[in-house]
């Protein structure tokens, strides 16, 4: 794909976001008229995208969008669910086409048949006398009054032809002229001819196939297609055209299909001079000028006056000439700052109450410079993450060297200066290693926003009433970290919507509001992000959840029985489990849990529930919030390393033998009111494991992960270190029980262990 492809396609999807958001909302909060306008402004822009990049399907879509909006932002039609459906229903449409375009640089075949139903779908809903008017340009879009191409340079050119139009009364015509290969040598030069028509409004140039390699290009071959807008009578343009007739399609553009004439002369006057003022303000905005001060004072000044003499705005000329050379007496933009802000507000002013400006797009103010932001490929941050990496593994290595240097060299100068040179390069690596860690978090908001049209489609096809709120969405956490965390969120809303909560007549027979809250709340406890996902629902019976394990056997029914609740409730963490004796297409409380509890462990988080019978349930998520450094404990057993999480670790204890007991076929002891199991690291890595003395205290390390808990008894704890793991490579690629490798500083590789693969 081209540059401008690969913009279009990510602009197209934030505009598409941004159009989903605005229309979820409307629809909770009634008519707004900025969303409305936001929404009109997102479909517009995408049609004038789609026609850059020539997809007329896509854009003939967005103009039947932009048709029903127009109507409804002018009060002539009242908007309703159906209504809802079938604009959001479009912009899933053109979502699967930027996703085709993308992939293949082209829409299918099917395209064109599917935007012509749809774009009929959307007419459907407009007023008669709009909807014959609409229907009438659209038709002749396929006929001879506005052909395809000329709905498309409409659109590219809306914005250039909005503040050209006031001063023409004559009739608008759309010009495709397409040149033959030879025109040159026939004596023909298209740029002449597209000068001389009459009154020209819009023009642009494009190859007409696309062009060879530079050193396959034949200069003396025209592949030029000619497009253009003017106005005047046709016979005039197509005098023009006299001698090419064969070359050249006219096409007359109705009214309506043209953007909004500006009122008269006057006001197209004003809203040019108000751009141009703008363009001054932002110039004077730009930080940090010491060298061409005085030249960007002098210029910004000279473009202002130039544009207000030429509208007659002598008063305002006169303070931005005054302000001037107040701004290059002080060395400070500020009052030439002022004067220029001042001054678009008094020019739009009158424009305001003719409808020509829109209000909000005056500034109250002085104001700050935009944050600039710089689009760079996720390939580059990863690359440049690696590299951090390795600097923080050759800064344990410097630690090694140096602690050797102390070792050996103890009580002179020179290492006190590398201890002290060491130290500022480890402030500094980890400050650099954080600042790049920076460049990958992004907002938990970016998942978030997802689901309130997913909440609203299920709640609709359940026949339920439920309110989506968010919290935190500026919570920040890594890429890799709010990317995975989409699907169990998807399982959590699922089985929120279909089974945990109820029906209306439930939950007014149960004295609980007819719409139900489903709250999904990000928030940062010190490193790590915790995700809730409650509902206000019926809650988990924890007395079916037994009945449930019975039947399937997961468990004795005395134990099941003596089971405490806040253990009988991760039952439903188990595979298959559900406590729903119906099978639902949409979820079941408890069908995917596993799948939840699954994918949040792979990038080190935990899962938790709590539920009230008649209340509720609560689902915390508990993660990190970057994987690109991870936190080990280095232990030692039966004479080799191994590194272990810091994560999955609850505590490290000395435990003596009469605190330890026999239970069934293994060693364990009570912790915290809890039977913990203990394992010998030595024994499960098939070490060999050295004679031990039953009156020594052993030591533990208390581990917690995948719902289960167990100790890990080790010889020794060496250190604890920040870390850059590698996955397994190689012929260890698939060795189970391993999360990665890492580099000591002593250029040793330690194993780092997987502990949810190794706990019984």
């Amino acid at each position: 794909m081209s540059a401008l492809q690969e913009q279009f396609v990510t602009e197209a999807r934030e505009l598409i976001r941004q159009a989903n958001d605005d229309l979820i909302a409307l629809e909770r909060e009634g008519t707004s008229r900025d969303r409305i306008d936001s929404v009109f402004r997102a479909f517009h822009t995408l049609k004038g995208s789609a026609a850059v990049v020539e997809l007329p399907a896509m854009s003939l879509v967005m103009h039947a969008a932009e048709d029903l909006l127009a109507v409804v932002r002018r009060g002539e039609l009242s908007v309703n669910v159906d209504t809802f459906d079938q604009v959001l229903a479009c912009l899933d449409l053109v979502s699967r086409w930027v996703d085709q375009f993308e992939g293949s640089g082209s829409l299918t075949v099917q395209a064109d048949e599917d935007g012509r139903a749809m774009m009929e779908r959307l007419r459907s809903f407009l007023p008669r006398q709009s909807a014959s008017s609409t229907r009438k340009s659209e038709s002749a879009a396929s006929e001879t009054l506005l052909p395809e191409w000329a709905s498309i340079l409409i659109a590219a050119e809306r914005d250039a032809l909005t503040s050209r139009l006031a001063s023409n009364k004559s009739a608008i015509f759309a010009i495709s002229y397409e040149p033959i290969a030879g025109c040159f040598f026939n004596g023909d030069d298209p740029l002449q001819l597209i000068r001389q028509l009459p009154d020209l409004l819009a023009f642009r140039i494009e190859p007409r196939d696309p062009f060879p390699p530079l050193t396959d290009l034949d200069p003396y071959t025209c592949n030029l297609r000619l497009e253009a807008i003017a106005a005047g009578e046709h016979n005039e343009i197509r005098k023009v055209f006299r001698l090419v007739p064969d070359q050249v399609r006219i096409a007359a553009i109705p009214a309506e299909a043209l953007p909004a004439r500006v009122s008269d002369t006057n006001d197209g006057k004003g809203v040019l001079i108000g751009k141009v003022i703008e363009a001054q303000v932002e110039l004077l905005r730009v930080p940090d000028r010491r060298d061409d001060f005085a030249g960007c004072i002098a210029a910004a000044a000279r473009s202002a006056t130039n544009a207000l003499r030429h509208g007659d705005y002598s008063q305002l000329e006169a303070t931005v000439e005054q302000a001037k050379t107040l701004a290059l007496s002080q060395r400070d933009p500020t009052p030439l700052l002022a004067a220029l802000e001042q001054a678009a507000v008094d020019i739009a002013a009158p424009l305001i109450g003719a409808g020509v400006v829109d209000a909000r797009n005056l500034t109250d103010g002085p104001q700050q410079p935009a944050q600039r932001v710089l689009r760079v490929s996720e390939a580059k941050i990863e690359a440049l993450v690696n590299v951090a990496g390795e600097l923080v593994v050759a800064k344990n290595a410097l630690a090694h060297s140096a602690k050797r240097v102390e070792e050996e060299f103890s009580g002179r100068g020179v290492t006190e200066s590398i201890r002290r040179d060491y130290q500022a390069i480890d402030r500094l690596v980890l400050e650099l290693h954080g600042m790049i860690l920076q460049l990958r978090m992004v907002p938990t908001g970016q998942v978030f926003q997802s689901f309130p049209r997913l909440v609203r489609d299920i709640s609709r096809q359940l026949g339920k009433k439920a309110e989506l709120v968010t919290r935190g969405d500026g919570t920040e956490a890594d890429k890799t970290i709010v990317d995975r965390l989409f699907e169990p969120l998807v399982h959590l809303v699922r089985n929120a919507l279909d089974h945990g909560i109820e029906s209306p007549t439930q939950r007014l027979a149960a004295g609980k509001p007819e719409t139900a809250t489903l709250s999904i709340e990000a928030s940062r406890m010190g490193d790590r992000l915790l995700v809730q996902v409650s509902d206000d629902g019926r809650g988990i019976d924890l007395n079916i959840v037994r009945q449930k394990a019975s039947e399937k056997r997961m468990m004795a029914p005395e134990e099941l029985a003596a089971l405490p609740d806040e253990q009988a409730v991760e039952l439903i963490f188990a595979p298959g489990f559900s406590t729903t004796s119906e099978i639902s297409d949409i979820s079941g409380r408890g069908i995917g849990m596993d799948v939840v509890r699954s994918t949040i462990e792979q990038i080190g988080g935990k899962v938790s529930l709590q539920s009230k019978s008649g209340i509720g349930t609560t689902v915390q998520i508990d993660l990190p919030t970057t994987i690109a450094m991870s936190r080990i404990m280095v232990v030692e057993t039966g004479g080799q390393f191994f590194g272990i999480s810091m994560d999955a670790i609850s505590e490290t204890v000395r435990v003596t033998p009469d605190r330890i007991s026999q239970i069934k076929n293994n060693n364990g002891f009570v912790f915290r009111d809890r039977v913990v199991p203990i394992v010998a690291l030595a024994e499960i890595m098939k070490l060999p494991t050295k004679t031990k003395d039953t009156t020594v205290a052993k030591l533990l390390v208390v581990m917690e992960a995948a719902g289960k808990i167990a100790a890990l008894e080790i010889d020794a704890i060496h250190d604890r270190l920040d870390v850059v793991l590698k996955p397994m490579q190689g012929l260890l690629a698939g060795a189970r029980g391993y999360a990665g490798t890492t580099l000591l500083g002593s250029g040793q590789v330690l194993l780092v262990l997987d502990i949810k693969e190794l706990l019984p």
